[in-house]
């Protein structure tokens, strides 16, 4: 669509200011701050909005379509494809002041909440009740509710628990034209069509979610983590093979090379490990003492006869909290290399984990870079970090030939190009290789059926928006949105 005159979106704010007060800016330094995510891709909004509630979430849409200014919902930035930046400029609407946790029914075991909350902020609310939220991306300590329904996070418990959308049973979401819809349990007694499904996932491009209704689980009684350490890396992911084949309580089963190992325990304790590996797994059984306990001893069988040449259970609360910090801090661990990383998180079965391992091994070698993997092994979601120098043109350039044939290799194996993060701009020029083309223009007709005018967060998913990691230049990255010279002052 055509966006709008300057003269436009300068009324637009005017009457915004007016109706929102402090809850909306079009200052540079706001501007400036809401401007990037987790990928660092900056693109200059023309202004951002705190909504405090429905009413102003509903304004907003409203006045921001009458003038043909793009919405772009945002959670804490957390993203890694540039699913809440603003490509084409407009208002982004950042939730940190609808954070509330509107109701939680022990009895039914469902929680109401606003997008803003933060994920392990609604775990702890509800343990004192015996309960919990298994969803939990790596940044559950910042990434919030509403931009975990947006991608439909994961996490590590996804091996057993599933993902966000299997726990979303009720949505009120504000449309392109400002009507407000409410699905599931929160429709009740008159629910209808649920569209739940529909929605989470979908990035923001076809709804502004501003309520969430979440199915809880009972907590778990006991836990075992266990720790195994193996010579190669495919030795590792045969082991999640014959884990995932006999049918034990793994809640967790992650994989980690051998470098992101030694980066992530130099970055929790200040020192390379003793003794280096080149494959790890963290292992969690959960359930009753019994179950746990009997689970544990076939699953340390199990790895050993695998290969692994290290095997420890942590032996208490204390224990599993240091392994587990190992994990967590693989992200800020490995951005501390000092290169530029592609992270990329594709999808495959898990019995072809170790054909793509190998597969992942042979593009780093024939293309010269590092390529560094960990990642929810035990739902076939593999995070793969293409590390490279910021100033080397000619690195990108083998870099984006990597991204191609990685993701080629996912789809050939019956997988994905996103177990979690979703496709955003990154991934968007190779969506045709995973869907059909009755799929894609599907997707597309949803999208004109929901949002005709292309108002909400577009540039995403379906777009020709190029991908910014190739579109570097000397280790910096190209910037729209705004004024030019402004967006360069960040």
């Amino acid at each position: 669509m055509m966006r709008p005159s300057s003269q436009k979106a300068r009324a637009a704010a005017r009457s915004l200011r007016r109706a929102l007060g402090s809850a909306f800016s079009d200052r540079i330094e706001d501007r400036i701050c809401y401007s990037f995510d987790a990928t660092d891709f900056r693109f200059l909004p023309d202004a951002v909005a705190w909504p405090r509630g429905v009413p102003d979430v509903v304004e907003l849409v409203r006045t921001a379509g009458a003038a043909g200014l793009p919405v772009v919902p945002r959670g804490a930035g957390t993203g890694y494809t540039g699913g809440s930046v603003p490509v084409e400029g407009g208002i982004v609407l950042s939730f940190e002041r609808m954070a509330r946790i509107l109701a939680v029914d022990a009895r039914n075991r469902v929680a109401v909440v606003e997008p803003g909350v933060v994920n392990d902020d609604l775990r702890n609310a509800v343990a004192s009740l015996g309960l919990t939220y298994p969803p939990d991306p790596a940044s559950l300590k910042v990434s919030t509710i509403g931009g975990n329904v947006a991608e439909s996070a994961g996490g590590p418990k996804t091996v057993l628990h599933g993902t966000t959308r299997d726990y979303v049973v009720g949505l009120e979401f504000v449309l392109a034209d400002g009507s407000i819809v409410l699905t599931g349990v929160l429709a009740a007694p008159r629910r209808g069509w649920d569209g739940a499904p529909l929605f989470t996932g979908s990035e923001g491009t076809l709804a502004i979610v501003t309520k969430v209704a979440l199915r809880l689980t009972e907590r778990p009684r006991s836990f075992a983590t266990l720790w195994a350490e193996f010579p190669s890396l495919e030795q590792a992911a045969s082991a999640v093979a014959a884990i995932t084949a006999a049918g034990l309580p793994v809640g967790v089963l992650e994989i980690l090379d051998g470098e992101t190992y030694a980066c992530a325990h130099e970055y929790v304790r200040g020192c390379r490990p003793e003794r280096a590996c080149e494959g790890a797994l963290l292992i969690e059984l959960e359930g009753t003492g019994e179950s746990v306990a009997d689970g544990a001893s076939r699953v340390a069988a199990l790895v050993s006869a695998e290969g692994a040449r290290g095997v420890r259970e942590a032996s208490d609360e204390e224990e599993r909290e240091e392994i587990w910090a190992i994990r967590r801090s693989v992200s800020p661990a490995l951005a501390r290399l000092g290169a530029a990383k592609i992270n990329e998180d594709i999808a495959v079965p898990r019995s072809a984990i170790p054909a793509y391992v190998r597969t992942m091994r042979e593009v780093s070698a024939n293309l010269r870079l590092p390529i560094l993997a960990f990642g929810h092994a035990g739902d076939g979601n593999l995070h793969v970090n293409i590390m490279l120098e910021k100033g080397s043109p000619a690195e990108f350039e083998r870099a984006r030939k990597a991204v191609g044939r990685l993701f080629e290799a996912a789809v050939s194996m019956g997988g994905a190009l996103s177990g979690e993060h979703g496709i955003g701009i990154t991934k968007a020029e190779h969506l045709a290789s995973e869907l059909s083309p009755v799929a894609l223009d599907l997707t597309a007709r949803v999208k004109r059926a929901l949002d005709p005018e292309d108002t909400l967060n577009p540039g995403k998913i379906l777009t020709t928006t190029p991908n910014p990691w190739w579109s570097l230049s000397c280790g910096e990255r190209s910037e729209s949105g705004g004024d030019d010279s402004e967006a360069a002052a960040c």
